[in-house]
């Protein structure tokens, strides 16, 4: 490998290094005082950096809550990816998949317990449920900008389970369906069921759930018993 190859890794891996560590301490200051008190010297301090190290980085507290879930979702795509290219069959790698969301949720539940109780959260949230065009101001536009390349992750994140789902219909595990919208539908309830949790508190054991839901997703509600007397 080139010299000058060798350098711009090395620069990629540093920057990677503290673009994590900041958001990293960002999470943690945001669980201990909210998104709304959180100030980009709190960062600093938190991740023993100067704050002109922290605007490398993160422009600014506007875009801070974007960058955290940007990393998120970057994350948990590149532990599924390697969960589909892995071995096993669609069933095994299906149940992986569920276990690795529940997982990442579960390591998430402080900070998402603070940011859907937070003031700002929720008038970003009514903002991605405004209809187009009804943004407001340009920081209205910029943040509804951010909100749409946010979906467009979990989009892809979808289309990763969307295609274990076709080597079951391929290998003849799963019935024929649209693997698009079955990944869509398998998300659902991963999240649905976060969402219960949420509000019910309490801690969850991933390896407890991942059965419950994985065969409800695989067999959906039907009864097998009952269809074979009623056949």
């Amino acid at each position: 490998m080139k010299s000058a190859e060798l350098l711009r890794e090395r620069e990629q891996r540093r920057r990677a290094y503290y673009r994590e560590a900041i958001l990293r301490a960002a999470e943690r200051v945001i669980i201990r005082k909210g998104y709304s008190a959180t100030t980009m010297d709190d960062v600093a301090r938190e991740a023993r950096l100067s704050k002109a190290t922290i605007y490398k980085y993160v422009p600014g507290k506007g875009v801070l809550l974007f960058e955290i879930l940007h990393h998120y979702l970057d994350d948990l795509r590149a532990k599924t990816e390697a969960v589909a290219a892995g071995p096993g069959t669609a069933s095994d790698r299906l149940r992986s998949v569920i276990l690795l969301a529940l997982r990442e949720s579960e390591s998430k539940q402080s900070l998402n317990r603070v940011l859907w109780t937070d003031k700002s959260m929720l008038k970003l949230m009514r903002l991605f449920a405004a209809a187009a065009g009804k943004s407001g101001s340009a920081a209205a536009a910029a943040d509804r900008k951010r909100l749409n390349a946010l979906f467009e992750k979990r989009q892809a994140l979808n289309a990763v389970g969307a295609r274990i789902l076709a080597d079951g219909v391929s290998s003849g595990e799963f019935r024929p369906l649209d693997a698009g919208q079955a990944a869509e539908f398998v998300g659902a309830v991963i999240e649905g069921y976060n969402h219960v949790r949420f509000w019910r508190g309490g801690g969850l054991d991933p390896e407890k759930v991942v059965g419950e839901l994985t065969r409800f997703v695989i067999e959906g509600i039907r009864n097998p018993e009952r269809v074979t007397k009623e056949n």
